[in-house]
Parts: structure tokens; sequence; C-alpha cells
């Protein structure tokens, strides 16, 4: 993409979309630093909390509900759960302000609003993602017992904590069209070609804009 362009990917997705995965063959291929499981690790090594910890309260929303306003952070400071969201949401900024990287999750997108990024949101039909859950996990030897039923069960579980996690610290709308840049649904291109889909969308709409190829 060359030395001098700085480039930053934020990527949000369903459960089950194959978020982690386009996210990583798409930094290996355009050379790009990846932030997932890395962003916990670093929360971890600054609040002081468990990694294990980290990973089970983050992208949650309080269990209550207030308009959603990305100042709403600072009246939970005082509480571990709160901390949690703003040592990522700090996090981020650092990252991005250190170069080209790509970024899941985590309401990056919104976060870095005032920075010039491409916002991605991956999904696909709740069918394709039980298949996708249930292949991972028996790859991993642990979903011998997992039925359909209780796969989809989790995932719409935690698509609805993602949803309340991100409306309640932004203005937007989690998968909304006024919000990304890209919507991908991968149950039709495949991990291999969401990243295509990204790169061409990258490389071709670079410094355009609506009037540039009139």
């Amino acid at each position: 993409m060359g030395d001098d362009y700085k480039l930053i990917v934020t990527i949000d997705r369903e459960v089950g979309s194959g978020g982690h995965e386009v996210a990583r063959r798409l930094a290996d291929r355009l050379g790009l630093r990846l932030y997932d499981e890395e962003i916990i690790s670093k929360a971890a090594e600054k609040t002081g909390y468990l990694e294990d910890y980290i990973k089970n309260n983050e992208e949650k929303a309080p269990d209550f509900s207030i308009p959603g306003i990305f100042s709403a952070v600072d009246t939970f400071q005082a509480s571990p759960f709160a901390k949690v969201q703003e040592e990522e949401f700090n996090i981020i900024r650092e990252i991005a302000a250190e170069g080209s990287c790509v970024i899941v999750g985590r309401a990056a997108d919104y976060i870095l609003s005032s920075e010039r990024h491409v916002s991605i949101f991956l999904f696909a039909p709740i069918e394709d993602r039980v298949k996708r859950k249930l292949a991972l996990a028996r790859m991993d030897q642990e979903g011998e017992n997992l039925t359909e039923a209780a796969v989809e069960k989790e995932i719409r579980a935690v698509d609805r904590q993602r949803r309340r996690f991100y409306e309640f610290y932004t203005d937007n709308k989690w998968g909304s069209r006024e919000v990304y840049d890209l919507l991908i649904n991968t149950g039709r291109s495949g991990i291999n070609g969401a990243v295509d889909i990204i790169e061409a969308y990258i490389r071709g709409g670079r410094d355009k804009d609506i009037l540039s190829d009139m």
C-alpha cells in the first residue's frame, strides 16, 4: 500500500461469520498488524486483571440501559467492568496512532471516527454461522456433544450482547449500512472471498470520492 500510506481497517462481526479469520488473512495479505486477542493481553497488563476476566467482560454493556452516548463510560469508571471497556478504548486509540493495522470488534470504528479508516461489518445467515461454529468446535475436539440448538442459542445470546455493547457506547446502530463502509455476507462470499472484497475495496477506493470517476 506504500510506506507513507496509513491504513486502518476495523472489522465488526456477527458471531460465527468468520470475523477473526477474515481479519487474520487480510492482515497477512496486506502486511498489517492484527489486533484482536492482542487487545485482551494489553488490557490485562494495564489493568492488572487476568486475561480470562478481560475476555469474559469485554464487549458487554451494563445490565441497565441509558441513552447510548460514548461519554457514559465516565459514569462507570469506578467499577472493574467499566475499567475493562475504558482501557480497551484507550488501547485502540494507541494502536491506531502507531500505524497501519486491522482491529477486530470493540466499537473500534466509532472510537476511531475522527481518524480515517475503513470499517467493515461481517454477517451471515444463522444456519451458516451455526454450521461454522459446530465445525470449529469439532476440529478442536470440543464439540462432540454440542447440538445445533445449543450453538444457535449461544450465537444469538452473544450477538445480543455485542449489539447492546455497541449501541450503549456509541451513537450508532450495530450492523447498519449507515455506519460501516462495507457490509459483507460471508455466507455467500466465504472467508477468502470476503478478504478479496475488502482488498479490492481498499485498493479501488483509495483517494476516491463520489465525483472522482465522473
